[in-house]
């Protein structure tokens, strides 16, 4: 009798607060709080004062989700009445901007997020001869495109994805490197933060031997006064050479 009053009075019971908490590593906020309570108010449910019996977690978790710069949300329900949201924000690793001129963001789980008009991330840009649309590309992600011969050979986009997480990894390399070329050749450039020379990387294969010339090259080739402006072309895909090309 007593366990089926306590059941019945659970039923009844109401909501009587609603706690939304979003998590962002980089504190740019690309998904707020208000956003996810926008989702839920445009949607009808009103969380606070409802049932507790009328409060469906799985189907408020798939909502929050829906949000395209969402990587988890969790929903739960205390004892007390109480409904909490837990959601993390994706991680942008890159800014692509393709040749149509439509800017998009790369999360270092190497899918794609769209562009927000609120937050930009402090990450490196991308563009250059980049054809690929958010719209026809945002449903697969970097593993997808490189498990399919024919996306693979399409795309660009896995190979930006390997430079820029390999960049943002670092603070030091990432200081250095402010913007991902990729020429008509569909090899990749790197623009540095400091200089007025070009940084040839070739494919995105051995990113750590190209770097470590790459910053040999910092401590050794540019330590006279006068050098940052000496060279036009700092070329780094060839084996064991670094090839620099003196300004005329």
């Amino acid at each position: 009798m007593t366990l089926g009053f306590v059941q019945k009075e659970q039923k009844c019971r109401k909501a009587i607060k609603l706690d939304i908490h979003v998590s962002a590593s980089d504190q740019n906020y690309f998904v707020t709080k208000e956003d996810i309570h926008q989702l839920l108010t445009d949607r009808g449910d009103s969380i606070v004062h409802q049932p507790l019996s009328a409060i469906n977690v799985p189907d408020m978790e798939r909502l929050i989700m829906n949000n395209p710069s969402v990587a988890s949300a969790n929903v739960y329900v205390s004892v007390n009445g109480e409904v909490h949201i837990s959601a993390t924000q994706r991680k942008p690793v890159a800014r692509i901007f393709n040749l149509s001129g439509e800017s998009y963001y790369m999360d270092q789980d190497g899918r794609l997020m769209p562009w927000s008009s609120s937050y930009t991330a402090d990450v490196v840009a991308a563009n250059g001869f980049v054809t690929e649309s958010y719209g026809n590309w945002y449903r697969y992600s970097i593993k997808d495109i490189e498990s399919s011969t024919p996306l693979r050979e399409l795309s660009v986009l896995d190979d930006i994805y390997h430079i820029a997480d390999y960049i943002q990894k670092d603070k030091y390399r990432k200081s250095l490197i402010g913007q991902i070329y990729v020429n008509s050749s569909k090899e990749f450039e790197l623009i540095p933060s400091v200089g007025t020379f070009r940084i040839v990387l070739g494919d995105a294969s051995e990113l750590e031997e190209k770097f470590n010339k790459l910053l040999l090259f910092y401590r050794e080739g540019l330590r006279n006064t006068g050098a940052w402006n000496e060279y036009s072309v700092i070329n780094l895909k060839y084996k064991n050479q670094i090839v620099c090309t003196k300004r005329f």
